[in-house]
Formats: structure tokens, sequence, C-alpha cells
């Protein structure tokens, strides 16, 4: 049996990572498309215990649902673009424009479902979902490298290096 090196070990990971990633972001894409799958009335049932139980509008609690796959969906398309050689601005941009051209499908697919329709305010719903997303995990990955050369900063000042 041959060793590894470590680039190769490293490669072999990266290569799993990325295959991980890919099968999450197409399950969470079959889950939405699952849901568009529905007709209206089943829809709607499942969006009223929770609208009833937070005492808001059915509406309120279906847009929210849409941001939120969105934001998932965005997140996930992130990820799975981070395991290529792309900065990071440009994969957010990819990831973003990758949801709002599934969004636009989700519409079409939308317009055979019984008692559904497509809507260019939810593309647009979706769209500021993934964005939201997005905005999240580069926020997030802004705090821990600022808190990660805090602590780099700190162990170098202990250790008497500038």
């Amino acid at each position: 049996m041959k060793n590894k090196t470590g680039s190769q070990a490293a490669g072999s990971q990266a290569g799993w990572k990325r295959w991980i990633r890919l099968a999450l972001l197409l399950l969470w894409m079959a889950v939405i498309f699952s849901f568009s799958a529905q007709n209206g009335t089943r829809s709607a049932a499942n969006s009223l215990p929770l609208a009833e139980l937070l005492q808001l509008p059915e509406w309120v609690i279906r847009k929210g649902a849409h941001m939120a796959e969105y934001a998932v969906l965005a997140v996930l398309a992130l990820e799975f673009l981070d395991t290529f050689s792309l900065s990071g601005k440009k994969a957010a941009a990819f990831a973003w424009l990758f949801s709002a051209v599934y969004a636009a499908s989700d519409e079409f697919h939308q317009m055979f479902s019984a008692g559904r329709s497509a809507s260019l305010k939810d593309i647009c719903i979706d769209g500021a979902g993934a964005a939201l997303g997005l905005a999240a995990v580069c926020l997030i990955r802004a705090l821990r490298g600022r808190r990660s050369a805090r602590i780099h900063n700190g162990n170098d000042k202990k250790e008497g290096r500038k």
C-alpha cells in the first residue's frame, strides 16, 4: 500500500468536501422543488399553524419561508463554490446568481402545480433571502477573521514578537 503525500491527502480531502457540499446543495434544491410541487391548499396548510401560533398573517410566514429557503440555498451554493479557486466576492456573486436563477425556475415550476402561480415578487423575495444569507455568512467570516487576527497578534505580543 502506497503512502499518500501531504498534498495528495489534502487534495483527496478537498475532493470529498466538494462532493459532500454538492450533495447537500442538490438535496436542498430537491426540498425546494418538493415544496413547489405542493398544491396551493397543501402549501397554505403547512404555514397556517405557525401563523396562528405566532399570531401573524399567513403571508408573513409564507414569504419568510421563501426568504429562509433561499438564504439556505445561497449559503450551500457558496460553500460548494468555496471548494474551487474563486475569490470570496466572486463566489458570493455566483452563489447569489445561482440562487436567483433557481428562484426563477422554481416560480416557473409552480405554474404547473394546482392552485399555484408564478410571481415576480416571489423571485425578488427569494433573491433578497439569498442576499441576506450570503451577507450573514460574509459578516460571520469577517468577524472570525478579526478575532483570529486579534488572537494571533495577542500571542505575538506575549512571545515578544512584532
